[in-house]
């Protein structure tokens, strides 16, 4: 009986001093915006940029801090493999206490290599909705692409595995 009263004050002591291990934190936004997502809309100034059939072929992984953009090739290569070309790779940043949270953009690679680009963003499900703009360019308050504003909108569905 005492190896029994001995080993439940040793489990009493250790839950009081040890504790439930701390809750994971939680996921911040740039935590849920990593992987891989394919565009539902891409416009410019309110023209769409590319018709549906190739905007199956582009996809943009969130890697951490950077944003790739992916375009697949319709065409295999000679060896029947196919043929994907990073068109872009920026440093991103998400500051999510502003109202709306906003979205910086500074790319390290590609046509756009030293410019930069800010916008709003939007996280809703697997659903992600962006607009944005050269850094010369006030920075968008709303999500609205109309003519000669020089804004991107975009929403991009999460790709799940």
């Amino acid at each position: 009986m005492f190896r029994v009263g001995a080993l439940m004050s040793v489990m009493t002591f250790g839950a009081v001093a040890f504790g439930d291990p701390p809750a994971s934190a939680p996921a911040t936004d740039m935590d849920k915006v990593q992987g891989y997502w394919k565009p539902l809309q891409c416009d410019f100034e309110g023209k769409p940029q590319m018709p549906t059939e190739v905007m199956k072929q582009v996809t943009v992984v969130f890697d951490k801090t950077e944003y790739h953009l992916y375009f697949k090739d319709a065409k295999p290569n000679a060896a029947g493999q196919p043929v994907i070309f990073r068109l872009a790779l920026a440093n991103i940043a998400l500051d999510a206490k502003t109202t709306p949270k906003t979205i910086t953009f500074e790319f390290a690679d590609g046509p756009l290599k030293g410019k930069k680009s800010h916008g709003i963003y939007e996280l809703a499900g697997n659903q992600l909705k962006l607009c944005y703009g050269t850094v010369d360019k006030p920075k968008p308050t709303k999500f609205e692409s109309t003519a000669g504003s020089g804004y991107f909108l975009e929403t991009w569905a999460r790709q799940v595995k």
